[in-house]
């Protein structure tokens, strides 16, 4: 969920357009949106999707060379989606607003043709965090946002709709995916599949690390890093590479490299940090990354990342991930995460697949909705100009 938290005006209903649209019926009863004869979504559901896809868009558009924040003709402008997609900000907001909505018609047929399941304890809990998020607000470390209900109700959101969006939808989309690809599912995965996706993307690993610099903090309470010797780096290197060597040539393991390591710094309690995960979701960074894809299993090697007062000294160990996968594909939610990294795409083409085909009704009021009414101007601000007068 990423709501804004702008304060965006007053909500003026605009004059209700009627049209033909082919192969959708037309109506202009402003108390829902979009529905089949499975489900009815509210106009606030829509109205919610168009201050998402606006947010995102403003995101694309502040990229361009023209956009200016104070003024809402980047609307008219050509952005660039994530996806490479060109197009008019206004048009590409109301397309990816009403994609959304179908998306969730979508669901809402397949979750009955499929029969699917859901935890009703794990829906209670989401609507109930989004009526906290509406009614309180959002506690993000030590700032809390003010309720949501003040960004949306003013533009015909409810918290019906809200709730809807950000509770029911992701349990209904988790509960359809479950199924369709579990066991005796329509598009099952079969443990032998999951198995060699796990064996083929994931990596399991441990690492140590220690900083190459020394964190100082002058008179004024001013805390900067410098960076080590060269006697000193190359201690720790040393340090570092023996244990690497003790593993690659004399067969010991990570648990000796462990205990050694908290003897040599005199803290026992001092653990590996360990993950299992796709490489590709890593977030060590590249060079970390690339040492892992070179090393064999129960190997272990050693790389800095940085340079100088930045530079970080690490211990790498990459376990096998075939004796992993005997264990951790055992674990349920484990199992469950494995599934979704390697069908998450899968299911998201599957979606839009069936949105081809719906059959749908969309009431033309959903026209009269310009995205022009989430705009409030943002005065520019320049950074400060450098003081170029001295004391003489």
């Amino acid at each position: 969920m990423k709501p804004s938290i702008i304060k965006l005006g007053s909500l003026l209903l605009a004059v209700m357009i009627a049209f033909t649209a082919v192969a959708t019926g037309c109506s202009l009863n402003k108390e829902w949106s979009y529905k089949t004869k499975e489900k009815e979504l509210p106009i606030g559901v829509y109205i919610y999707c168009l201050s998402n896809a606006y947010s995102t868009a403003k995101t694309y558009a502040e990229k361009l060379k023209d956009y200016n924040s104070e003024k809402d003709s980047w609307l008219d402008m050509e952005i660039t989606d994530d996806d490479g997609n060109k197009k008019v900000a206004r048009e590409w907001i109301k397309n990816k607003a009403e994609e959304d909505c179908i998306s969730y018609l979508v669901v809402e047929k397949q979750i009955k043709e499929e029969k699917a399941t859901y935890d009703e304890a794990s829906l209670e809990t989401l609507r109930t965090q989004a009526k906290q998020y509406w009614e309180v607000g959002v506690q993000q470390q030590y700032q809390q946002t003010p309720a949501l209900q003040q960004s949306y109700e003013k533009f015909g959101v409810s918290l019906e709709s809200f709730s809807y969006v950000n509770a029911d939808v992701s349990i209904l989309k988790e509960a359809l995916f479950t199924t369709i690809y579990s066991e005796g599912g329509s598009q099952e995965v079969k443990d032998e599949e999951l198995k060699k996706h796990f064996t083929e993307k994931y990596v399991s690993y441990s690492y140590l690390s220690t900083p190459l610099y020394t964190a100082t903090t002058d008179e004024a309470g001013q805390q900067s890093n410098v960076a080590m010797d060269d006697k000193k780096i190359k201690e720790l290197k040393d340090q570092f590479g023996g244990y690497a060597k003790d593993i690659n040539d004399k067969g010991k393991s990570l648990d000796d490299v462990t205990k050694a390591y908290q003897k040599k710094s005199g803290d026992d309690t001092i653990e590996p940090t360990s993950a299992t995960e796709a490489l590709e979701n890593i977030t060590m960074g590249d060079d970390f990354k690339k040492a892992l894809e070179k090393l064999g299993d129960k190997k272990a090697t050693t790389i800095t990342v940085g340079e100088k007062e930045n530079a970080m000294l690490y211990f790498i160990y990459k376990d096998s991930i075939n004796e992993v996968a005997k264990t951790y594909l055992k674990d349920g939610e484990q199992k469950k995460q494995v599934l979704y990294n390697m069908k998450n795409e899968d299911f998201e083409k599957y979606l839009k697949d069936l949105a081809k085909d719906l059959k749908y009704e969309k009431n033309g009021a959903v026209d009269g909705f310009d995205p022009k009414m989430f705009f409030e101007p943002v005065k520019a601000t320049t950074a400060p100009a450098a003081n170029s007068s001295e004391e003489k």
